[in-house]
């Protein structure tokens, strides 16, 4: 094969100089033909796809991707298509391992994962999409927007023909400045209502125009569109769950609606595994006050499969109902299980914290501390730092001091009191939100370190200045919390709405 294969890539741009440039230098090394499809761009795209050896077409633009995307492979050679948006860049991938792939896994067109990055890029959703197929004159893209091609190879090939193959491509597309600055919400409705005049009945249809809604915060539309969706469907269709999610979302935005409990309420019955529907279930048993409830629900989603949140954030999530419940112990519980997982999250922190400003307790200190390994102590750090929240920052560096003196560890102790004043000399009253505050925790710095200095001299026997070094912690502790608690979000209610809301996605392919 390796001697035989072509690929030509194929992609249609329009003012794209701010990224293009970055696609194609990701397939170079790839492919053997580039082919650009300009719809009008009005930048030095044109000139930036033709210094980067692209073969370079026009195309009038006709509200219609499809249309665009076949003119391109009209115009390639290769035996071979591969689709990429100029807003994309393929993860390094060499020939001989592409090729090696494509004879051990033979078929008509591969699946890549599209791995789209949301907000400011620090979360990304998934889906797959058909990228590579051989160039078949019967191999064709339908649809005017989120346009497919697996429809015309499934339709051709009795046994499927198509395989999903693990590679993936880095979609920029959502990030907020692109969205911004290619107003996507205007053009990509106007395109899907042009062809939803032409095929009124088309579910698909209906339920991208209802995803562009949901994600323009349009919630009663998104709802209305996803009900005529829900309708149309047949039972056949492999969008119907995103479907059935994305309705149950704009629930979180209309909690009166009287129909939406049994809505929820068949969705469980009807997809018992999905941890997804327990999530957005327990937000709005939230927001009904019905805490007990979405306490037993979200038990219940910590077994089940899950991709909306990560799993601290889901044990975080449900530490915040115990909280409302009044049942503080599960509440700590799920707070500190929530610190030991994976990514590190700085919410489940700061509440506990807020808890320790109301309550002082040692109980609930230790409780903190048993999560605490110097792993997830650094994690923490690098975190709230990254983030600019060096109250955050702090208050870790104290848990670490009085955890590491309670645990005589001497090297650490002078460390951590060190990285404490060093961390103070980094900051500002700004950061602190509190000039007062700031004065009295920078003053104590110097006693925190003549004291880890005494507790070293004395080979960690002096039990007098190890339990003055934990106090003094300890009160430095309980100040930081009582800003902690000022400047975090106090409606848990509200601040899980807006994690479902805000960073929920769903793709009905890159555009």
């Amino acid at each position: 094969m390796n001697g035989t294969i072509s690929i030509s890539l194929c992609l249609i741009t329009k003012n794209e100089e701010h990224c293009l440039a970055r696609c194609l230098e990701s397939v170079q090394q790839l492919v053997d033909e580039i082919i650009v499809v300009d719809t009008g761009s009005e930048d030095a795209t044109v000139k930036i796809a033709a210094e980067l050896g692209a073969s370079v077409f026009f195309f009038h633009w006709v509200d219609d991707f499809s249309a665009a995307r076949n003119y391109a492979i009209s115009k390639a050679q290769g035996q071979w298509i591969l689709v990429l948006d100029a807003d994309e860049v393929l993860a390094p991938l060499s020939r001989q391992d592409l090729f090696a792939y494509m004879e051990h896994s033979p078929a008509e067109g591969y699946y890549f994962q599209i791995a789209s990055y949301l907000d400011c890029g620090n979360k990304t959703v998934e889906d797959y999409v058909v990228r590579l197929f051989k160039n078949a004159p019967a191999y064709r893209f339908s649809g005017a927007i989120h346009e497919q091609v697996a429809g015309s190879i499934q339709s051709c090939n009795v046994h499927n023909g198509l395989v999903f193959a693990p590679y993936t491509i880095h979609h920029y597309g959502y990030l907020l400045k692109e969205l911004e600055e290619k107003h996507k919400f205007d053009r990509n409705t106007t395109i899907i209502s042009k062809a939803l005049m032409k095929n009124p009945q088309d579910p698909f249809l209906h339920y991208s125009l209802a995803i562009e809604y949901l994600q323009h915060k349009d919630f009663k539309q998104a709802g209305l569109l996803l009900q005529k969706t829900l309708t149309l469907l047949r039972g056949e269709e492999g969008y119907i769950l995103q479907v059935l999610m994305a309705l149950l979302l704009t629930k979180l935005a209309e909690p009166d609606d009287t129909h939406a409990e049994a809505l929820f309420s068949s969705a469980l019955e009807t997809l018992p595994d999905n941890g997804d529907l327990y999530c957005l279930y327990g937000v709005w048993l939230m927001q009904h006050n019905r805490f007990p409830e979405a306490a037993k629900v979200l038990e219940a989603a910590l077994s089940k499969n899950i991709d909306l949140v990560e799993p601290g954030q889901l044990h975080s999530f449900l530490g915040d109902v115990y909280f409302l419940a009044g049942k503080i112990d599960q509440a700590i519980e799920n707070y500190t299980t929530a610190l030991s997982k994976t990514p590190v999250d700085l919410y489940p922190l700061a509440r506990l914290l807020a808890l320790w400003s109301n309550r002082s307790s040692l109980h609930l200190c230790n409780s903190i501390l048993s999560r605490l390994t110097p792993e997830i102590t650094m994690g923490l750090l690098q975190r709230a730092t990254q983030a600019g929240r060096f109250d955050l920052a702090i208050a870790i560096i104290l848990l670490a001091i009085i955890e590491r003196t309670s645990a005589k560890d001497i090297p650490r102790i002078v460390a951590a009191c060190t990285a404490y004043v060093q961390c103070l000399l980094t900051a500002s009253p700004a950061h602190c939100l509190d000039t007062a505050v700031f004065t009295l925790l920078s003053q104590s710095g110097e006693e925190l370190v003549l004291q880890s200095r005494l507790l070293e001299m004395s080979g960690g026997h002096s039990t007098k200045v190890q339990q003055a070094l934990i106090a003094g912690a300890l009160q430095n502790l309980l100040l930081i919390s009582t800003v902690v608690q000022r400047c975090f979000p106090t409606d848990p209610v509200k601040f899980w709405k807006g994690v479902f809301i805000d960073e929920t996605r769903f793709d009905c392919q890159s555009h």
